[in-house]
């Protein structure tokens, strides 16, 4: 049985190995880092970081199955800013040590990639935004991440009163899966990452 909860200080290293997991053929990180076991550990670090960020605003939700957590994702109520990338780096300053520039490239890339869903979000007054959303790579195309969106995204902006759920996505397999769950692309664009072009589509979906 799926249930979800507020994300909790404990569960941090188990999403961010969740997202690395998920994400490691993602568009959004593969331009940056070649070999795939330094990749990983970038995109655990990047993760690591943003639900630090996440967690401590209870902007973070996780999805269990039989205790064992299976989905992760964070959704942000009007009004709310996401973490930006000076918070990122205050509590994980040895990225660049680490990484070099390449956190400042990514992050170059997602301000490039997000401006269209933060204009949406300025003009709207009322839009509830996903920033994550990952199932575990074992439990992927078994209807979990349809039942993220409509068994606790949808009924979370319900009880409040409605509004618009949107986010972003690089991947046209994606773009597939939110247009099944009854959301709509206002933005499509080529955006530039590490020497190549992504993708980049910005969805939103009405709640009443």
């Amino acid at each position: 049985m799926l249930t979800y909860r507020v994300a909790e200080d404990k569960d941090l290293k188990t999403i961010s190995t969740l997202c690395a997991d998920a994400f490691m053929e993602y568009d959004f990180y593969r331009p940056f880092v070649d070999n795939p076991e330094k990749r990983w550990k970038f995109i655990y670090d990047l993760h690591v970081q943003c639900f630090k960020a996440e967690i401590k605003r209870r902007q973070a939700v996780v999805g269990e199955d039989d205790g064992e957590i299976i989905t992760a994702f964070s959704i942000h109520d009007p009004g709310r800013k996401q973490a930006g990338f000076s918070e990122y780096l205050a509590t994980g300053i040895g990225m660049v040590f680490h990484y070099g520039i390449t956190p400042f490239k990514w992050f170059d890339m997602y301000d490039k990639c997000v401006a269209p869903a933060d204009k949406f979000i300025n003009e709207n007054p009322d839009v509830y935004y996903i920033e994550i959303l990952a199932v575990r790579p074992d439990r992927q195309r078994h209807g979990i991440g349809t039942r993220d969106i409509q068994e606790y995204m949808v009924p979370y902006v319900r009880k409040k009163g409605g509004g618009m759920l949107s986010l972003i996505t690089n991947s046209v397999e994606n773009t597939m899966f939110y247009e099944s769950n009854g959301f709509t692309c206002f933005d499509h664009m080529k955006v530039p990452a590490a020497g190549t072009e992504i993708g980049n589509w910005c969805f939103s979906m009405k709640v009443d």
